[in-house]
């Protein structure tokens, strides 16, 4: 790839810009490529928006005319997102169900949008073995990601180390406020950790070698170690003494908590984290780390970096808005819930939608009547002429798609409005044998304590039915 300077630098869409990887790659790179970086924060791209080599836009993930609409001009794309942290006031969904949609917007958006080439950050997988929910999610974003035309490289690496970075910070925290640790099994797992600055080096690699085009790379720069021999090295750098008793099972549902308390990071973080250590995690020789080994940063290097002068871990540069958009979330009152079902032989999202409104129907014995008149729009209503409840009005791209039949929430005694309306959508992924059925942006009329014991409960019992449904229909006969 030809150097360039000024407007002419290639424009990288990153989607997970403000976390700790993508702060580094924009610091990184900045010299010879321009970003757009896409955001659900209003504050972060309020805030950021006079960074010289960084046009914020504010995006929601998972909108595809969104995104496809945000990378419009782009050349290259890093995809950095992993579904860990809440988007909405009530989250109804996994993680990797929400990374699974995540990923296939972008993915497609990409396609749409004539991107040249994707580099997606993953994880590094065990040899063998079940994998765990965190890892196997990794691997089915990265096929979903590859599905399409445009050449995806997939970096796979594991704990990542640097100023602000959150498993570091774990780390630290944990070597620093507690003077006797209980290790769960899981802590004698081998795992190999990388520097933030390697990680750079490799995505630059990526971009301007044609030949590492579309492969898929391990990445490791320090010595494989077990977690217990990482947390004995780490209190050795800060001159602190740890009294460690072995405990011979995981307890991931206890440790997970004690992590996040004494660790100081989210829950939903730590759970899959630890999970995956349960495998051991080495990187496999290849031809990109072969590029990368006489520029390793030592594991101590890295500790000098990322710790302050009291050897306190640096922030994480998404600390300063979090709070913020904790509040604007909970102001919102919007709600998200994604569900993954199996998929009949042959069926398309059209056909499933349609499906869907005659065994609602059917189910409660037309107490709740599914009507859809000639313009596609459908009505949930009470008895066959009873009031609406809610209002689905076909998005443009309803009749046209066979793997995505997509509505805006456009009324309903059920439903108040807000702009961007809500959306209520399936996704066909028949390469995987299953479907997501899912609802965006969704603003209740009752009051939310009312709405979270009543409405909200009773929506996931009708998709869980629904998905039992399927699932029968799906069994061959």
């Amino acid at each position: 790839m030809e150097k360039a300077t000024g407007s002419e630098r290639p424009l990288v869409a990153v989607a997970g810009a403000s976390g700790f990887v993508g702060s580094h790659l924009r610091r990184a790179l900045d010299a010879d490529f321009r970003f757009r970086a896409l955001t659900r924060s209003s504050s972060i791209a309020e805030r950021r928006s006079i960074d010289s080599s960084t046009e914020w836009r504010l995006c929601d993930l998972y909108s595809l005319p969104k995104v496809t609409d945000a990378l419009q001009g782009c050349d290259y794309g890093f995809y950095l997102v992993h579904s860990m942290a809440p988007s909405s006031r009530l989250t109804q969904a996994n993680f990797e169900d929400t990374d699974l949609l995540l990923a296939d917007n972008f993915i497609r958006a990409a396609e749409e949008a004539g991107l040249k080439h994707v580099i997606y950050l993953s994880g590094l997988m065990p040899d063998s073995g079940n994998l765990s929910p965190h890892l196997r999610s990794r691997k089915e974003v990265e096929a979903v990601l590859r599905s399409r035309s445009i050449p995806v490289t997939v970096l796979r690496a594991g704990l990542i180390f640097g100023l602000g970075g959150s498993s570091f910070s774990m780390l630290i925290n944990l070597v620093r406020r507690l003077p006797v640790m209980l290790l769960p099994e899981w802590v004698r797992s081998i795992t190999q950790s990388i520097d933030i600055q390697n990680v750079c080096e490799a995505f630059r690699f990526c971009l301007e070698d044609p030949n590492l085009r579309g492969g898929i790379y391990d990445l490791g720069g320090h010595e494989p170690m077990s977690y217990r021999e990482m947390i004995e090295k780490t209190a050795d750098l800060m001159g602190r003494k740890i009294c460690m008793i072995n405990f011979p099972a995981n307890c991931f549902s206890l440790s997970k908590h004690w992590v996040a308390f004494f660790g100081k990071v989210p829950t939903a973080l730590v759970g899959p984290l630890q999970e995956s250590l349960q495998h051991d995690l080495r990187a496999d020789p290849n031809i990109l780390l072969d590029r990368l080994q006489s520029g390793f940063v030592p594991l101590e290097e890295s500790f000098r970096r990322a710790v302050d002068a009291e050897g306190r871990p640096k922030p994480n540069p998404r600390n300063e808005t979090q709070s913020s958009d904790t509040r604007q979330i909970r102001k919102q009152r919007l709600v998200r819930s994604v569900q993954r079902m199996s998929l009949p032989p042959q069926w398309n999202a059209q056909q499933t939608a349609e499906a869907y409104g005659s065994w609602l129907t059917q189910k409660f014995g037309g107490v709740i009547n599914v009507l859809r008149d000639e313009a596609g729009v459908l009505r949930f209503n009470l008895f066959k002429n009873g009031p609406t409840l809610l209002e689905l009005e076909p998005s443009p791209y309803t009749f046209e798609n066979k793997r995505r039949c997509a509505f805006y929430i456009s009324g309903g005694l059920l439903s108040r409005k807000v702009d961007p309306p809500g959306r209520f959508e399936f996704r066909l992924f028949p390469e995987n044998s299953c479907l997501i059925a899912s609802i965006h942006g969704f603003a209740p009329v009752l009051p939310w304590y009312i709405y979270m014991v009543t409405q909200a409960k009773i929506h996931l019992r009708v998709m869980n039915a629904f998905g039992r449904h399927l699932r029968q229909l799906s069994r061959p006969e």
